[in-house]
């Protein structure tokens, strides 16, 4: 690790406030890189120097400021981290009456220095994240491949494991962060590491879920199991709403595309999230495409797109089913249609009694919770999935 500048003479100034005494900074070629006196800044310090190459602590008592070159008396101690000597620590004054200061601001230098370690490390794993997502979420995603792939790899990321986009509006939470504290880099920063933080500690996301923050919002890629069903991602999105909730209760909206396994459709379930959180309401803050009247809405504004396919997957299925058990199944829904809804007349035209139309429609919603001889958007639906399955 290269000790930062800027994080150096923080570490000094910091450190000086303590022990009232003038505290530099070295690197790993010797040249001060932070310091008390400004006008040693950038100058070569041999005593630096010769600690770097043994390892040892080097202590200068006025008499042998010849042979060190650019340094004053004190004492000089490595800074160690990962059993590497990354820099060294100097503090002024004779080395009897500073030694053990000398070895307190080490022990502070060294833990600042690794709390850093570990954050950049993290950073390091949010930007790989934050590249994955921007990546996997854009329209062409043929020619962007061997990247994601690359990624993928790079943050241990299962590209066969289906998932479906969620989006959160975190908006709430930054602008009170931003109220407090204003507005700055740092702030927005500090405001999305306590958001990810928050929903990992609380198992809010797993280790296959990837989870960043674009434009105030939460985008999470929640992973699920190979026999996932619709309704998990309503259940989890109830459990992740109520867990950022205590972060700030005005958090009330969220949104969930399509579950898929196909890495194309990341990008359309991400429209998809994006579509259900323009349509949260108080009553109802969080929105899934599955939800049959959203569903029937989005539908309409996506006619013949290939977010169709994903959004109706499920019902789909469902629908197959009850088509493969009831072999009269899409006659009768084709002439309850074209009888205009109308029982009686769909009974006449199917030469069977009321009752066993009814037995017939009480077994489609039973297996596909449809009910088109009483909900209109029902009945649109029903009239996709006929002209969407082969007869």
């Amino acid at each position: 690790m290269l000790v930062n500048e800027d994080l150096a003479q923080r570490i000094v100034d910091s450190t000086m406030s303590l022990v009232h005494r003038n505290v530099n900074i070295m690197n790993r070629e010797g040249m001060i890189i932070a310091t008390g006196h400004p006008h040693r800044l950038h100058t070569f310090h041999k005593g630096a120097k010769d600690v770097i190459e043994t390892g040892m602590v080097i202590e200068i008592y006025p008499e042998q400021l010849q042979r060190y070159p650019g340094a004053l008396e004190g004492v000089n101690l490595p800074i160690v981290l990962d059993e590497q000597v990354v820099g060294v620590i100097g503090v002024f004054g004779v080395p009897d009456e500073v030694r053990d200061t000398g070895r307190l601001v080490k022990t502070i230098t060294e833990l600042i220095l690794e709390r850093e370690l570990l954050q950049e490390a993290t950073r390091s794993r949010y930007k790989l994240r934050e590249q994955f997502v921007e990546t996997m979420l854009q329209t062409d995603l043929l020619s962007a491949l061997p990247k994601v792939k690359r990624l993928a790899k790079a943050i241990n990321i299962n590209l066969t494991v289906p998932r479906a986009v969620a989006v959160t509006d975190m908006a709430p939470f930054i602008q009170m962060a931003v109220s407090g504290y204003g507005t700055s880099e740092l702030v927005l920063e500090r405001s999305t590491e306590a958001i990810l933080k928050h929903i990992e500690q609380e198992g809010l996301v797993q280790n296959q879920d990837i989870a960043v923050i674009w434009d105030e919002r939460l985008i999470v890629l929640k992973a699920f199991g190979p026999a996932w069903q619709p309704e998990q991602a309503t259940e989890w999105g109830r459990t992740l709403l109520s867990g950022l909730r205590v972060l700030s209760p005005e958090i009330a909206c969220c949104g969930i595309g399509s579950i898929s396994a196909s890495l194309g459709d990341y990008s359309v379930s991400y429209r998809q999230a994006c579509y259900c959180l323009t349509h949260c309401q108080t009553h109802s803050p969080l929105q899934s495409i599955y939800e049959r009247r959203l569903l029937f809405d989005y539908l309409l504004t996506e006619t013949a797109s290939p977010a169709t396919n994903t959004a109706l997957a499920p019902l789909a299925q469902k629908f197959r089913d009850f088509l493969d058990k009831k072999k009269d199944g899409r006659k009768t829904l084709a002439t309850l249609l074209e009888a205009n809804l109308n029982l009686s007349n769909a009974a006449d035209m199917l030469h069977v009694h009321r009752n066993t139309l009814m037995f017939r429609l009480d077994q489609l919603q039973r297996i596909t919770n449809l009910d088109p001889a009483h909900h209109f958007e029902d009945a649109v639906l029903c009239r996709i999935l006929l002209n969407s399955t082969n007869p």
